[in-house]
């Protein structure tokens, strides 16, 4: 897994690469949690996601519910958007644009 952190300011743009297992998690918890202080506004770019488990949906939703932040992810891979409509949490991730992983599928060659 690797992590690409671009600040400026008080936002920052983190952009993510790999795995984002059990295996992976605990390293970049503690990254995440770095970049957190001092930084208001996230972008999370998750399109280089290449395989996702429930450690990482605790991840984001850990992200999501930082008090003080405005968090948000951005170019979910179909993985990704599998996972959240398995766990039926796009809702709660509060993502601007949501594709359920059914439509997606159905898109997909």
């Amino acid at each position: 897994m690797s992590l690409v952190i671009e600040r400026s300011g008080k936002t920052a743009r983190l952009t993510l690469d790999g795995e984002l297992t059990i295996y992976e998690v605990a390293g970049i918890k503690a990254e995440l949690a770095e970049v957190m202080h001092g930084i208001d506004e996230i972008e999370i770019d998750l399109g280089g996601i290449a395989e996702i488990d429930t450690a990482g949906l605790q991840l984001m939703l850990i992200a999501k519910r930082n008090p003080g932040k405005h968090v948000r992810f951005v170019n979910h891979p179909p993985c990704v958007l599998r996972l959240i409509d398995l766990a039926n949490l796009g809702g709660m991730l509060g993502d601007p644009l949501f594709i359920s992983a059914t439509e997606s599928a159905r898109n997909m060659p």
